[in-house]
């Protein structure tokens, strides 16, 4: 906005200071005792809208208008006391100033005119039905004909001028209209930004709390290996005692029965003796037995305990597997909803700046063109 403000000020002070031109328009003073006195005004102003505003459209009635019908300065001596004096037309967009002479005295006064056609006072009607029918006639019922024609003419051009200026003024208004909706309309994206940016938090908050889900799920697998580390050492270690002490079992099972049939075949009457010691040796070997049955089951007890702890973590193992898996999924989710979000909150913030220096653009050119027209109908 500033800087579209610098450039219509640069270009107006560029404009007011461009020299004068050779082309002017004259007015005709009616408050003036002379009417042959030539008033010069500056046609600057006019060039400047030209050039200043070369997008602006100029209305081609006023200003065809204004150069079809000119203003001719004729001096009070000549209208009025029919002496010899020359009649002088000043005409802007004709160049050089053209002298009309051939006005006399006499009843028939020759007015050459730019065409080339000459108008005598046998051939001028009566001038205006709102003066009356004067008894003037030739040059000055003419003239005075063609200054009402004009007075005319500027009064309409006033009233369409005062339309313009109603209708540039319902555009303004209406301009700031929009300006207030387009406002009203980036102040309601800011809003759906700043709920976006809470969104995104939000979000960003999850996902924090997921990776640390994810760490203690790790943490959880982890310790569940080390443990069935530690349980397959256990079992390992109990099954080389085990089969230490069946081994044990057996050679002393062997050795006894040995001596059982030693003793038998040497010593044949010490039977009794032998007997209880067999049996002693039996009871020892049922309870050998027995122990080995008991570390049967306790193998069998840790044996089904480390299976246990085996699908207890293939099944953590999956699941980890899972949310691993439901964690990148979520993760590029979240980052393909985070870009979506950028974009079309950068994508919205572009459109509102574009729509918004568009906006105050006309806004000011309308109010630039509004005061061109006020300071014409001022001049």
């Amino acid at each position: 906005m500033n800087a579209l403000k610098e450039s219509n000020t640069s270009s107006i002070s560029k404009s007011s200071t461009k020299p004068y031109t050779n082309r002017t328009i004259r007015s005709v003073s009616t408050h003036s005792s002379q009417l042959g006195v030539i008033v010069p005004e500056n046609n600057g102003h006019t060039e400047n809208i030209d050039n200043s505003m070369p997008h602006s459209t100029r209305p081609e009635t006023l200003y065809n208008s204004l150069n079809s019908k000119l203003p001719i300065y004729v001096s009070n001596a000549t209208v009025f006391n029919g002496t010899n004096r020359n009649a002088q037309k000043h005409v802007s967009d004709f160049g050089p100033v053209l002298s009309y002479a051939g006005i006399n005295s006499s009843n028939d006064v020759h007015l050459p005119s730019p065409r080339g056609e000459t108008f005598t006072s046998s051939s001028v009607t009566s001038w205006n039905s709102a003066v009356g029918r004067a008894g003037l006639g030739g040059k000055s019922g003419r003239v005075i004909e063609r200054l009402m024609g004009e007075n005319d003419m500027l009064k309409r051009d006033l009233k369409i001028e005062s339309l313009r200026a109603e209708e540039h003024k319902q555009a303004v208004k209406m301009a700031e209209g929009r300006m207030e909706a387009l406002t009203a309309e980036y102040e309601g994206k800011l809003h759906d930004a700043a709920i976006n940016k809470t969104l995104l938090k939000r979000k960003e908050r999850q996902l924090t709390d997921l990776r640390q889900q994810v760490e203690i799920e790790k943490t959880k697998a982890n310790a569940a290996q080390e443990s069935e580390r530690r349980w397959k050492e256990e079992i390992e270690k109990v099954e080389s005692k085990a089969k230490r002490d069946v081994e044990e079992a057996l050679n002393y099972a062997a050795m006894m029965e040995a001596r059982n049939n030693t003793m038998t075949n040497h010593w044949k009457d010490q039977g009794l003796e032998v007997n209880r010691a067999v049996a002693k040796l039996s009871k020892e070997i049922e309870d050998i037995v027995l122990e080995r049955k008991q570390d049967d089951e306790r193998l069998n007890t840790l044996q089904g305990l480390c299976d246990q702890q085996a699908t207890q973590f293939s099944e953590i193992v999956q699941e980890r597997d899972a949310i691993s898996k439901v964690y990148e999924e979520y993760k590029a989710m979240q980052e393909e909803a985070l870009q979506n979000i950028k974009r079309v909150a950068r994508k919205q913030e572009e459109e509102s700046e574009r729509i918004l220096v568009h906006t105050t653009k006309t806004l000011h050119e309308l109010k630039w063109a509004l005061g061109l027209k006020k300071n014409e109908r001022n001049q």
